[in-house]
């Protein structure tokens, strides 16, 4: 009799290529029921008591709150020990070509062998089980009665996987893949692990021969499908896992824009679910509240207008032609149509009196608020303003903003113009030559001025400062405004001092947060030698001997800061990842690659964002990271990075740190 203790954590997620014609698909996700996914058609799976006498509890597990590894806390489902999952089969999904995908987390092990999937309908003890190692705490996969296949041990009791199971029914050939790594391949010419249509499928429950082999395991995704999985296919179910696990995407679809400002703005309605183009086997009915569909039909899609405002809800339902089964998601959209006039009452020199302008709204949403800088805005419709040209703002509850310019005068022919708005380097000044016919001048802003009383002062602010002259002639004031930027100073990072090896391409890299467009900059290293490009943000050294180089960087305002390198050569096996990298599609440091001397092979190298979600994954020494996840540019920052190998004497060489994505 095998002694055998169990391992539950297997987690699945089916998502097929589409060039494959998928023709019976079922998929799980166990939000509080058994049920498949709508719209899809299938049976529900059923709780299954394992056979002999095995002390089981009376129920077959319930459905229990967790976190999934990228941070969603969901409802998943947990099996009691003794108990596991029925699939009727009855489509014959599973029968000699098949995947089944599992996205689980072990939570106990059980005794020494755990049964992963059932295919004889508890008839056979041959199959394949998680199994112990020498009494280890950590599990690996055992094709019984043919022994272990892939890593031993691997699996562990609080570890999320994703599971796949796939069997190509030409070659007989059963691929076992975790995560979206192949794990181990085994020939089954002789159909051991066929379904049958009609036989039910077991996950995690046990035989009748030998009794008593179960586990209990987190369930967070489970499908089926009767279509082979190529690499291609597990990298992209890898890639979306945590969306594909917690959301079921088969109605999702875009409102471009969202909020709509004006009644007979053009707005596109996209589907952007997961059913295939052109949808064939499904039913598509949107509901666009009353707007007049200019262009689209069926799946889309579409473009539509509004010709009222307020709240519109745009609804599509999705029927499954086959059973009926429909899914249904609503989205509202904001449609306005606002507007504003103004009245002026000018103000005049002898009665010594501002000007007072009014706004009047019109449409949109109310509460409306007003401003004349576009920032502040207030209740009041009304300011009192000096003579000037002004453009006055009028924004509505949904966030819709109108504008109209408005010029402010008086009878007076008083008149002051200043310096168009500029900008300096930190440390610098300028004088505000102002052109005016007024008497007197006072600056409201005093702060770096040498005289705040003259026409033309000189400004040497330490910070981008406004400054607003005052100008009177009588009992008349114009004002003009200049805002004086201060460019900061140009701060310099780099890459770190760094201990290279001889005759390896070292990346440098070097930027600025005041310097957002490297086309609007120039960059000059020195001395340089041994560099691919002087003149590049990031050239690489080449280097057989220690040197340091100084990075200018000079902004397109003409300001200029510098840091320096220290750079030490080294001459030894070495396991290491550049401090940074570009992905910006310029075709220069686009891919994250370990730099590897005197290694043998990878064991890993790892990516991780800064909320621990694994980004990157590879045991290629010829592979890196593009700067990708789920098919989307990550964000620029810092990325941490663990990477193991085996050098060319059998040393284990571990390291980890940081890397800056930069674009």
């Amino acid at each position: 009799m095998k002694i055998r203790s169990l391992l539950l954590f297997l987690c699945a997620f089916s998502f097929l290529s589409t060039s494959y014609g998928q023709t019976v698909k079922h998929t799980y996700r166990f939000y509080e029921t058994f049920d498949v996914a709508a719209p899809e058609c299938g049976p529900a799976l059923t709780p299954a008591k394992a056979l002999g006498a095995c002390g089981a509890p009376a129920t077959g597990g319930g459905f229990v709150n967790d976190v999934l590894p990228c941070g969603v806390r969901r409802t998943v489902y947990q099996n009691n020990l003794n108990w596991g999952l029925m699939y009727p089969n009855t489509e014959g999904a599973i029968t000699d070509n098949y995947t089944i995908q599992m996205y689980v987390k072990p939570t106990d092990w059980g005794k020494t062998w755990a049964r992963i999937i059932d295919f004889s309908n508890g008839v056979s003890d041959q199959g394949i089980y998680f199994k112990d190692k020498n009494g280890s705490a950590d599990r690996c996969i055992d094709f019984y009665p043919y022994g272990i296949a892939g890593a031993c041990p691997f699996f562990n009791t609080n570890t999320y996987y994703l599971l796949t199971f796939t069997r190509n029914g030409q070659t007989g050939i059963m691929d076992v893949y975790v995560d979206n790594t192949l794990f181990a391949s085994y020939n089954d010419a002789d159909g051991r692990y066929v379904g049958k249509a009609g036989t039910p499928i077991y996950i995690f429950r046990d035989d009748q021969s030998v009794s008593c082999e179960s586990g209990q395991a987190n369930f967070g995704y489970l499908s089926f499908t009767d279509r082979y999985f190529f690499k291609t296919d597990v990298d992209k179910t890898f890639t979306d896992i945590c969306f594909t696990a917690n959301i079921n995407p088969n109605a999702d679809f875009s409102t471009v824009p969202f909020n709509i400002c004006k009644s007979d703005q053009i707005v596109e309605i996209k589907y952007t679910g997961t059913i295939p183009v052109p949808g064939d086997g499904y039913k598509f009915e949107w509901d666009f509240d009353g707007a007049q569909v200019i262009s689209g039909r069926d799946m889309g899609p579409y473009t539509v207008r509004w010709n009222s405002a307020g709240k519109k809800d745009v609804q599509l339902k999705i029927t499954n032609l086959l059973c009926q089964n429909e899914i249904t998601n609503i989205k509202q959209v904001a449609v306005s149509d606002l507007s504003l006039t103004t009245t002026l009452q000018p103000g005049t020199c002898d009665g010594n009196s501002e000007g007072t302008l009014a706004i009047t709204g019109k449409g949109g949403t109310m509460p409306y608020q007003y401003s004349i800088d576009s920032v502040n805005y207030q209740a009041d419709a009304t300011f009192k303003l000096f003579p000037a040209n002004y453009k006055v703002f009028m924004k509505d509850g949904d966030g819709c903003v109108v504008s109209e310019p408005v010029k402010v005068e008086f009878s007076s022919n008083i008149n002051v113009q200043t310096i168009p708005d500029t900008v300096v380097c930190a440390g610098e000044s300028v004088q505000l030559f102002t052109t005016s016919n007024a008497q007197t001048f006072t600056w409201e802003t005093q702060v770096g001025l040498d005289n705040p009383n003259l026409k033309d002062p000189i400004a040497s602010p330490s910070i981008t400062t406004q400054y607003i002259v005052n100008a009177s002639l009588g009992v008349c004031n114009l004002r003009d405004t200049v805002t004086v930027q201060v460019a900061p100073a140009i701060e310099v990072r780099t890459t770190p001092d760094a201990l290279i090896d001889v005759n390896v391409p070292f990346q440098l890299v070097a930027s600025s947060p005041q310097v957002t467009n490297l086309n609007d900059a120039t960059f000059t290293w020195s001395p340089p030698d041994g560099l691919t490009n002087p003149s590049s943000p990031s050239p690489r050294a080449t280097l057989q001997a220690d040197q340091s180089y100084t990075v200018f960087i000079t902004s397109g305002t003409g300001c200029t800061g510098k840091a320096t390198v220290n750079l030490r050569v080294r001459r030894r096996e070495n396991l290491n990842v550049p401090t940074a990298f570009t992905p910006d599609g310029d075709g220069k440091n686009e891919i994250l690659m370990p730099v590897i001397n005197e290694i043998t092979s990878l064991n890993y190298f790892k990516i991780y964002n800064r909320w621990g979600e694994l980004m990157f994954y590879t045991k290629d020494m010829n592979k890196g990271w593009d700067g990708t996840f789920a098919g989307k540019q990550a964000i620029s920052g810092a990325y941490v990075w663990m990477i193991e190998g085996i050098s060319n004497e059998g040393k284990v060489m571990q390291k980890n740190g940081s890397v800056m994505l930069i674009k």
